[in-house]
């Protein structure tokens, strides 16, 4: 059952993340500003692969939230396969050794973190509740927006855009 997200106390610095990309260019959470979803999985993992189409619904309705899943101790070929047939909602990074799941404190799969301005914010170990207005209104206020992600095809959005337009 998916679980609500936490504050984390004090938020503490996240710990370096630098990671090769399975296919992309080395990722580094020092580079990224704003808000960042920092995802540890497994393939493996069946919470892991269930809770993956929730967390692609989430990263397509907060463009401004940058996504990225961190494969734990798995090789490259058997990752990619897994994403062959649906696509990945960020960029997946290679944690071969697992010291950034170590670095994180992750004690079970799987586990997200939401980093904003280098700092952890907000945690939950297992199954994430991404579809939840709660989620998603606790992440825009780490973006400083106060409110939740808006869909732009919905129609009291189409709406509002039709009225401030006039």
């Amino acid at each position: 059952m998916p679980r609500p997200f936490g504050a984390v106390a004090g938020h503490p610095a996240a710990p370096p993340l630098r990671l090769e990309a399975l296919d992309g260019p080395v990722f580094n959470l020092a580079d990224s500003h704003g808000v960042t979803v920092v995802h540890f999985f497994a393939t493996w993992c069946g919470p892991c692969r269930t809770e993956l189409p929730a967390l692609g619904r989430f990263a397509a309705r907060t463009p401004q939230v940058k996504v990225v899943l961190v494969d734990v101790a798995e090789v490259p070929a058997r990752v990619r396969r897994f994403f062959a047939d649906q696509p990945a909602p960020g960029p997946v990074l290679m944690d071969l050794d697992r010291a950034a799941a170590r670095a994180f404190g992750v004690s079970l799969l799987p586990a997200s973190f939401v980093v904003a301005e280098g700092r952890i914010a907000l945690a939950v170990d297992g199954e994430a509740a991404w579809d939840s207005p709660d989620t998603a209104i606790a992440i825009a206020r780490l973006h400083g927006s106060g409110a939740p992600p808006r869909d732009p095809s919905s129609p009291a959005e189409n709406d509002n855009k039709s009225q401030e337009e006039q």
